[in-house]
């Protein structure tokens, strides 16, 4: 299964989720600077304004940071 965004209310709450069409683990793991303790990046990864610029330059997705909790993860 691929990766995904998925966008979060401040709240809590599940928004809008989507998946990534080519999923690039070395791209992502470079992302968020290799986790020794999840080398396949199964975790969630919260996305910041450095790392939401350089999604943007390879895949053309944005996501609204102020607004939703944005995250990186593993989708089933």
């Amino acid at each position: 299964m691929p990766r995904a965004i998925a966008l979060y209310e401040k709240e809590g709450l599940l928004i809008n989720e989507f998946e990534f069409l080519h999923d690039d683990l070395d791209f992502f793991l470079k992302l968020f600077n290799h986790p020794k303790d999840d080398p396949l990046l199964y975790g969630v990864y919260k996305i910041d304004e450095r790392s939401n610029k350089i999604i943007f330059e390879r895949f053309g997705i944005m996501v609204d940071i102020n607004k939703y909790n944005c995250y990186v993860e593993y989708s089933e």
